[in-house]
């Protein structure tokens, strides 16, 4: 059986990590997020990611359907 290291996550957790550690500059003004915590919602039919920038309200998401 093959482990990913990561006990407990799931997919969708994995990747909102992925998204934190990778995605911390802002596109908008340049600001590094160190904390860049994303958010994730879903309605079952979709999951949103969406990272609020703290020093200009900027918006950045990724959206992806399931099923």
């Amino acid at each position: 059986m093959a482990t990913n290291g990561i006990a407990g996550s799931t997919a969708l957790d994995r990747l909102r990590r992925r998204y934190e550690t990778t995605q911390k500059k802002c596109p908008a003004c340049g600001y590094v997020d160190h904390g860049a915590n994303w958010t994730s919602r879903t309605d079952g039919r979709r999951v949103v990611y969406r990272h609020v920038c703290p020093s200009c309200d900027a918006s950045r998401e990724h959206t992806f359907r399931l099923g």
